[in-house]
This record gives structure tokens, sequence and C-alpha cells, in this order.
């Protein structure tokens, strides 16, 4: 007895537990129910016509039996709801939803990741680096694809495409190193992506290094001793002195730009912190950077001068006063000499390589060099700068009376040891 007034209070409660509906804007029927207290209206797809009723209500009856035992999916049951309805029920079910490849635009995804995964990369440098391939690259080819779409077929096309968009080269495919770079953020966004929805799918990245063109290592480029005295008397006078510590020193513009007054110690150069995009970074690119520079007598000349041209906390200002510019530098003071002097032009970070071409050529030890010019280990000073530079053994006297006795003495005490 009790059995049978059990199976018609279930009945009841199937009756009662949704409604079919019809809309007057539309000819086709609607389910209509609650699920975890909210009111839940989906179409059928069907036109209304007894047979379908009858199919439509089966379909309640279904969603009923399975609510009822537990086994029922919000998901599973309507794959056509917007996943974050989805999300939303999941939740509720006690489970994550995780929504397939096809339905998931790269371009909705790299919003939410420039947003909560790109800020968590210490390095500003990066961030900024990465955003502007995301920007330029990759959201205008891949924004409106899937990541189902996203094969090695398309990622071949997508490299195919990159070229240079101006200047003399315009057309030309950018070189082997520029589209590795390209391709680090777009990896990084795939894992991502890969890993939160736990997606098992065929990298596209596994094969692409094979299509890529083999980068080509060319030696740095680095200043000839004469070439230097020719350019520097050229250089505006009032930035001699910071040109000079840059050959002397090996720091870059960020560093130079954050250099401050307290910086200066007695017997050393302490870098503590860069200036990048008008933002002072006391997190360098890595730990390494963080250094001392020993203060020798001719860089103790150079920042002398140059702080008795400032007037604030800094040790390096632009002419005038104002904070100095590593672009505005670049432009109006580098490149300038060199158009002055008739010479071809090198960028600025060629006074870093040619600290370090010049200090091996004093045969200074290379495990000191790399603790000066801020690496980790001894790799980059042997693949990079130690190649051998045409010439430079006859600059060995004039480095050395330029950069001062005092320059491989660790404990800056004049030497009078032999380099040759």
């Amino acid at each position: 007895m009790r059995t049978s007034m059990a199976l018609v209070n279930l009945d009841e409660q199937r009756k009662n537990f949704g409604s079919i509906k019809k809309f007057k804007h539309s000819k086709k029927l609607y389910l209509d129910f609650y699920y975890f207290n909210h009111r839940i209206t989906k179409t059928s797809g069907l036109d209304d016509t007894s047979k379908n009723r009858e199919r439509v209500q089966g379909f309640l009856n279904k969603l009923f039996d399975k609510i009822e035992s537990g086994t029922f999916r919000f998901a599973d049951a309507f794959p056509g709801a917007p996943d974050e309805e989805k999300a939303f029920f999941s939740n509720l079910e006690g489970w994550e939803f995780n929504p397939e490849p096809n339905r998931v635009l790269i371009g909705d995804y790299l919003d939410t990741w420039v947003k909560s995964i790109l800020p968590t990369y210490d390095s500003h440098t990066k961030r900024n680096d990465f955003t502007q391939i995301i920007n330029y690259r990759l959201r205008p080819y891949f924004g409106k694809m899937t990541f189902y779409q996203l094969t090695g077929i398309e990622l071949q096309k997508f490299v195919a495409s990159l070229v240079w968009e101006d200047g003399k080269n315009k057309g030309q495919q950018l070189s082997a190193s520029r589209i590795r770079n390209i391709l680090i953020p777009l990896r990084a966004v795939w894992n991502d992506a890969c890993d939160q929805y736990r997606w098992n799918m065929r990298s596209p990245f596994e094969t692409i290094h094979k299509k890529l063109p083999d980068i080509e290592k060319e030696p740095p480029v680095v200043f000839r001793f004469d070439e230097w005295q020719a350019l520097m008397e050229h250089v505006d006078p009032n930035y001699k002195p910071l040109v000079e510590i840059m050959a002397m020193t090996g720091m870059i513009g960020s560093e130079l730009a954050g250099l401050r007054k307290t910086d200066i110690g007695p017997n050393h150069i302490n870098i503590q912190r860069a200036i990048v995009l008008n933002k002072e970074m006391t997190k360098l690119k890595t730990k390494y950077r963080k250094r001392s520079l020993p203060l020798t007598a001719a860089l103790r000349e150079r920042i002398n001068q140059a702080m008795a041209q400032s007037d604030g906390d800094y040790v390096f200002t632009m002419k005038g006063g104002g904070k100095f510019s590593y672009g505005s530098f670049k432009k109006t003071v580098w490149e300038k000499a060199f158009k002055a002097a008739g010479m071809d032009y090198k960028v600025p970070y060629t006074t870093r390589h040619t600290f370090a071409a010049w200090s091996l050529t004093l045969r200074m030890d290379p495990n000191r060099l790399v603790k000066l010019m801020g690496h980790a280990s001894k790799q980059m000073v042997y693949e990079v700068y130690g190649n051998y530079v045409e010439g430079l053994e006859h600059d060995v006297e004039n480095i050395f009376n330029y950069f001062g006795a005092d320059f491989l003495n660790t404990n800056l005490r004049t030497s009078s040891a032999s380099i040759a």
C-alpha cells in the first residue's frame, strides 16, 4: 500500500515538475521548470503539434527522473546553453564545468589572460613585450578563432603571415628570432588554457620549430678604439660622461636612468634599480643584474662630472635638468653624433658588447666579467662575447689607458702589472 502511494506521489510530482509553454512570438514549444530554485525556460526546437507535445513532455519526465536520482547535469541536457549558465549550474551541482575547445574564442580568453595571468609575470619588460605582441600580432589573427581551430597547419599559416609592416623591409618575413619571440606568449596562452580547462589536445607547437628558419647567430658588433674616439668627438659635451660610462661599465639605458647619487659609494657603483617606461623598478631583469661595479679613477671622474650637472637625486639627467629619457637620448644625442661623424650607425647597446669585448681583450678573468655584466653564468660571455674581433688586439694599450691601470685590480689599487 505504501509502495503504491509513493508511486502515485511520484507521478504527481513528475506532472507538477514543469510545463510546456507556447509564446506568441514563436511557433516553437518551450520547456519551463525550476532547478535549484531558478526558473529555466528553454526552447525545444519543435513546432506546436500534439505529437511534439508528447515528445517534450517525455523529455520533461526524463529531466525529473534524473534530478530525482541525482544524475542530472544541466550542461549535458542543454549543450547549446551559454557557457556562463552551464558554469553557474555546474557549480550548484558540485562539479567544475570546462567548456570544450570549440566553444572558447581565443580573443575572449586573451582578455581574461591579460587581466589575470599576465600581471603575475615578474618582469615588467616581459609583460610589456607580451602585451605588444598580443595586441598587434595575436589578437588580430586569432581573435575570432576557437582553440579547436588553432592547429599546426593554422600555426604555419600564421608564421607565414609575419612580415614587416613598414620600413625598408616592408613585406619581407620577420627574422627567425622575432618569430620565435612572437610564438612565446601564444604558447603560454595555449598551455594555460589547456591547463585551466583540462583539455587533452595535441599541441600545435610540437613540430612548428621544424618549419621555422634557422637563427643565424651573428657576432656582436663592437667599437674599435679609434672608432669610439671619433664618435666621442661629436657627442654633445653635456652627455659625454654618460656615454663614456656606458662603454666603461656595460650599463644599459634603464640602469643609467635609475642610478641615484646615493648608489655611488666610496669604492663602488651599486646598481639597485632601473627605470622602464617611466616606472622605477627595484626588481631588475634577473637577480644578477643587481650588482656592484668597482669605481675606478676614470669612472669616478666621469661620475663626478655627471653628478655636478644634476641638481636632483639621480646621477644622470637630460640637458636642462629633466629626468633622463633613454628614447630622447638615443634620438637627439646618440643618432645625431653618428650623423655628425659620418659613421655607420650602431645601436647604443653596442657599448655593452664593447665593454665585454674590451675587458676580454685586456685578459680580464671571465668569472669576474660575468659578475660585472650581471649574467648568471659564463655561457653568455663565452658564446656571445668570446668571439674574436678583428683587429681589437691592436687596441690593447689604448683601451688599457682609457679604462685606467686600476681597472683590472679588484682591490682598486693602482696596478703596474703588464697586460702584454
